[in-house]
């Protein structure tokens, strides 16, 4: 690859990564009026439910997941027998996802004691059902890098969510509106993608081939990955209460959102940049060490805001009622930068043909985190099994930087230089934030919207300051930061000559 070419695809990821995150920034902006809206007229107790519901839900569809738009990504030609055969595979996993649903529905209601999660499961069992029918001719543009067509169905699903949920909430003022929700989402984004993408789907498996070896190890370590995932909700609904419970689900999602709003879309354009380089140790090396410290640089400043401000956060956001999230938001919402920095190497694995490693990473955290999560929630309940998630968080590390080292052989003082000055930043920004935090305690409703707007601003900018002037000092290698750097500066002096040319 020359170097005009590599350029143009540096460019590409950066804009594509950037699209997404504005574009999954705004989703979860609609994800946060719907969840203070429903907040407003439900209960604690009414997200317990719904949580254990989506447990089994979320659980059963990540074991039966199919990477089918990864595996046609890194494919060498996209034809019509290819797209067929993906949508076929995507319609029989979601009528198999759907039929083991609804087959456990009343037993795992007989589990936990209570009836209603019988057809509250059966109805949930739709969403999986309409994601695996969207178009797979969505590729075409994941492969250009073009991902404004993701980002409007995924926003026309969010928002026709929005008003489905106030409408059901403000009628029936009961948890299925948070059902309702989760249903409506999937539903029309598969209309959308087919406005988007049109494609004349026929039940094929003729291309059953090109996706059989990767499904074989992917489809294992789903099954681990699924359980990691919501174990700690399965448990927990058997030895503390719906409302502590609630409690435990509003944090977790809470600190999942810069997840959600920065990692998940920039991982999506991780795929396309590291198969381009998959015949290039050294520069799938360079590839890999700068967007994880970029991923990394991202993800601090949210997660040390959400971390240091979650009483004002959630005093603010969700009301009194809901304070007890706070505590819980503190731990949980820093575990996301350690999983920043492993989260790369799924995508990694994915482009040199090595999805066994997935297997590795999610067995090893499997085996740490079940039996001590079922102790820990048995013996000293919810506040057990936040310390159990600190434990695994920081196993799943130390087991992701060995199998780096022996799929492409970076070493893990190599991970530690690339994240090091980002590292440094956040540290000076949590100091800044704690120092400033106390400013906020008794302040009124607006007054404290307002704070919470100055005192992220701020630290933001010292987050800023400190990564640019540690860059500087180590005389500007190139890497992450750079790239971050110049585009910052870009999008400024952009700012800056439209300013001007408004003022003018």
């Amino acid at each position: 690859m020359t170097e005009a070419a590599k350029g143009a695809l540096g460019r590409r990821t950066a804009l594509g990564a950037v699209m997404l995150i504005l574009s999954r920034l705004g989703a979860k902006l609609i994800d946060l009026a719907t969840l203070i809206a429903l907040t407003r007229m439900l209960t604690p107790a009414d997200f317990g439910l719904v949580a254990i519901a989506m447990t089994l839900v979320q659980i059963c569809e990540a074991i039966f997941e199919l990477p089918v738009v990864q595996i046609l990504v890194r494919s060498e030609e996209i034809t019509h027998p290819l797209l067929h055969t993906a949508f076929t595979l995507g319609a029989l996993r979601g009528l198999l996802l759907g039929a083991v649903l609804v087959a456990l529905a009343w037993p795992f209601a007989a589990l936990y004691g209570d009836a209603r999660l019988a057809t509250l499961i059966c109805f949930l069992a739709l969403a999986p059902i309409f994601r695996g029918l969207i178009s797979p001719a969505m590729v075409h543009f994941v492969r250009r890098m073009d991902f404004r067509p993701d980002v409007a169905t995924e926003m026309t699903g969010k928002a026709v969510a929005l008003i489905a949920a106030a409408a059901v909430a403000f009628v029936t003022h009961s948890y299925w509106a948070i059902a309702t929700a989760s249903v409506v989402s999937p539903l029309f984004m598969v209309i959308t993608s087919y406005a988007l993408a049109p494609l004349r789907p026929r039940l094929r498996l003729a291309q059953w081939q090109v996706f059989a070896h990767f499904l074989t190890w992917t489809s294992a370590s789903q099954l681990f990955m699924a359980l990691n995932w919501q174990a700690d909700r399965l448990i927990l609904a058997r030895f503390v209460p719906r409302t502590a419970l609630g409690v435990f689900s509003m944090a977790t999602d809470l600190a999942n959102l810069p997840d959600q709003a920065l990692l998940k879309p920039t991982m999506r354009t991780l795929l396309p940049a590291l198969t381009h380089k998959r015949g290039d140790r050294v520069g799938l090396t360079q590839a890999y060490l700068a967007l994880t410290c970029c991923i990394c640089a991202m993800i601090a400043p949210v997660v040390i805001a959400l971390s240091t401000l979650a009483e004002p956060v959630v005093r603010l956001v969700l009301g009194e009622r809901w304070l007890g999230v706070a505590p819980c938001l503190a731990v949980l919402a820093p575990l996301l930068l350690i999983t920043s920095i492993y989260n790369p190497l799924a995508s990694l694995a994915m482009a040199i043909g090595r999805p066994e490693a997935v297997l590795r990473l999610s067995l090893v955290e499997f085996a740490v985190k079940i039996p001590l999560t079922a102790f820990a929630a048995w013996r000293y309940g919810l506040e057990g099994a936040i310390v159990v998630r600190v434990v695994v968080a920081f196993v799943a590390l130390g087991n992701a930087l060995m199998l780096l080292r022996s799929l492409v052989g970076i070493g893990p003082f190599a991970v530690v230089g690339a994240i090091m000055r980002p590292a440094l930043a956040g540290a000076m920004m949590a100091v800044a934030l704690i120092a400033a935090k106390g400013w906020l305690l008794g302040l009124a409703k607006w007054q404290l919207a307002a704070g919470l707007i100055a005192c992220g601003t701020g630290g933001v900018l010292v987050y800023g300051a400190a990564l640019v002037a540690l860059w500087y000092w180590a005389d500007c290698p190139a890497g992450g930061e750079e790239k971050l750097i110049r585009m910052g500066s870009a999008v400024l002096r952009r700012a800056l000559r439209r300013g001007e040319a408004m003022t003018a």
